[in-house]
This record gives C-alpha cells, structure tokens and sequence, in this order.
C-alpha cells in the first residue's frame, strides 16, 4: 500500500508511559489508579524535554523524523489516561514540530477488562487502523505504522496488520538506540480462504450467533473453529484474528466482496433437480454438477432444451439471475438451467465468471 512517499500519514499507538515513566517529572511516581496531572503542567514540562526521554511515542517520531507536511494520527485506548496522553502528544507535535494535521482516535474497548479487551478492544483496533489507511488513500498520503506504544497484544495485531497490508512498521524500544524497521515486505496470504468462505464469514459478521446455528458450518469445514469464540453473552462471533483475516480481505478484495450474490442456505444437495436416470448423458456430468451446487449462491439446477444451442454460458435474464450452460457436445449433451441469487448486472457478472471456472 504505497502512495505519495513525501507525505505521509503516520498511524501511531499511545500507551502511557508519558505519565508512567519515572523521572524528575513533576508527577513522577503516577499510578493508574492516581488522578490525572494538569494538563497544562504536563505541557508546559513536555515543551522543554528531551523527547527522546519523555515518552516511548515521542523517541521513535523523534528518531524517524517527523515533517510538518507529515498527518500524525494517535489511536489510544479507551481510558481516561490513554485520552489523556494522546491529547498532550498531538498538541506536543502541532507547537513543537508544526505539523499542521495530527488528530487522536479511541479505539473502543481497548482498555483493561480483559474480556472486552479480547473479544471487542482488538477488532475495534483493526476496524480505527483499517479506516485510517482508507483516509490515507483517499488524500494520497504513504502509511507508516509506528507501534511503539499501548498494549503488547496491540502492537502485535499492528505488526501483523501491516504485513497483511503491505505496510511498513516502526518500532522502538525503550533501550534501543535506533528505530528497528519492518519493511512493507511482498508478502503473500491466501486471501482465497476468506474468499472462499465468505458466505460464512458475511453471515458470522452480519448479527450475533448462537453456537448451534453454526454447527453445520463447522462440522464441514474445521478449520473455522479456530476464528471463533463464545462471549459471555452466549453467542458467538469472529475472535480478533478472524476478524482481522476477514476485514483485510475485506479492504483488498472490496469490489469482489461487494459484487458477490447473497449466499443461498440450502444444502448442495437440495439444489440438485436433475433426474437421475442416466439416459445418454455425456461423461463427467455428476462431478460438473456437483460442483456447480456447491456454489454458495446457487439455488437450483435443472433441465432446459433451450441450453442445447448454447455455446458457453448464456445469460438469458440478468435481473432474475438465470443460466444456460451446455454441459458436453452439441451430439451428447446436458442442456442445464441453474438459478443464482443474483440481483443486477455486477452481481449476474461475478455468477458469471464464477461458473465459467468450473471446468467442464
């Protein structure tokens, strides 16, 4: 994800330690459970520090070097003293450095209650980070992730964000001298996973679950099980690495996703309305068939002459989702019907492609 390589938006996660670090600061020795310092104190101190000492933040932007063309953008966690911090550092990068763009989001359920921490503050991250390389596309801007600050398990969903994204990282610890760098890499997943279970994943995300509703998504396809968890609410939803898998997905593959009919919940085998006597049909045709059914958005297969003088695919109604395939030669052949939930003429395109690569 590389736009303009002179301006950049610089995503970074704040943590605390610009009130916890102990030092000669006037509120040294603060404790989560303390009052917050004055604001005005906090500032006025900060003006005049060394950056490299007064905050983890501050020393990796110091290190990298930050421009006043440069859009800084502090994600904080959902406490009063994660507000707080970033607030005090994006005022810091306005006066000190002159950036002219720095703003602060709250990542929502990130904070110190484990269970919403899991179940809720970590996708709450993924959808604030995704959002903001969304807005660093649209102004032509180069992301940077600098995870540096926050939460271990925060910084280490970024790091894994931004080799899914192709997103370069930052990082800078406390002892280190020089920023270590994770290069946006050409690394590759199988975003086919997601495509290919979408129907799952779109259902999963749509609303709560209960765990028996899915059970015959799972029981055919295990590898599911692991992207899941039950809250204490009783229903399941996608845990922070499913969700993470599916809204990368998501971003990369939109228009794919976007145009993709409505899946269908009937069983393979409840589309099938072929007869099964064999009369003279050509080779193949049960396994061409079987995988045509197991098209998500397919809803029934049957007989139509009308497909014998097809050639390929023929789409005789694009608003009803309608298809005319001739499975064989013009001599032996199955002429097949197969209805989609297919509305329109982008969703009827993607039926389309999708039941041209069934090979015949």
């Amino acid at each position: 994800m590389n736009m303009n390589s002179k301006f950049r938006m610089i995503i970074v996660t704040v943590g605390t330690s610009l009130l916890t670090n102990r030092d000669d600061r006037p509120w040294g020795g603060w404790m989560r459970n303390d009052p917050l310092p004055n604001q005005e104190v906090v500032d006025n101190w900060l003006m005049d520090s060394d950056p490299k000492k007064a905050s983890a933040e501050l020393n990796t932007l110091h290190t990298i070097g930050v421009d006043e063309t440069d859009h800084l953008r502090f994600l904080h966690s959902d406490t009063p003293e994660g507000a707080f911090c970033a607030e005090i550092l994006c005022t810091y990068a306005r006066k000190k450095w002159g950036v002219r763009n720095a703003d602060t989001i709250s990542v929502a359920s990130l904070g110190y209650e484990y269970g919403n921490f899991a179940q809720k503050g970590l996708r709450s991250l993924v959808d604030v980070a995704l959002k903001s390389l969304k807005d660093a596309e649209k102004r032509q801007l180069t992301p940077l992730f600098c995870a540096t600050g926050g939460f271990k398990p925060e910084i280490a969903f970024l790091n894994l964000l931004g080799a899914l994204m192709n997103v370069e990282v930052v990082y800078m610890h406390e002892y280190f001298r020089e920023v270590v760098r994770l290069p946006s890499l050409p690394l590759k997943w199988d975003d086919g996973y997601v495509l290919e279970r979408e129907a799952f994943f779109q259902w999963i995300d749509s609303e709560p679950r209960r765990l028996r509703d899915a059970e015959s998504w799972l029981k055919g396809d295990s590898s599911l099980e692991p992207l899941i968890e039950t809250d204490k609410d009783g229903y399941i939803y996608l845990n922070a690495a499913g969700d993470l898998l599916y809204k990368t997905a998501k971003v990369k593959h939109s228009n794919e996703i976007a145009f993709r009919p409505e899946p269908s919940m009937l069983a393979p085998e409840d589309k099938n309305h072929l007869s099964t006597i064999e009369h003279h049909r050509p080779n193949g045709w049960e396994q061409y068939i079987g995988k045509i059914c197991d098209i998500d958005f397919v809803t029934s297969i049957s007989y139509d002459e009308r497909a014998c003088s097809v050639e390929g695919v023929k789409i005789p109604d694009t608003d009803k989702g309608l298809f005319l395939v001739r499975y064989g030669s013009a001599d032996k052949c199955l002429p097949i019907r197969i209805e989609t939930t297919a509305k329109g003429e982008a969703q009827t395109r993607f039926a389309l492609e999708t039941i041209r690569e069934i090979k015949q």
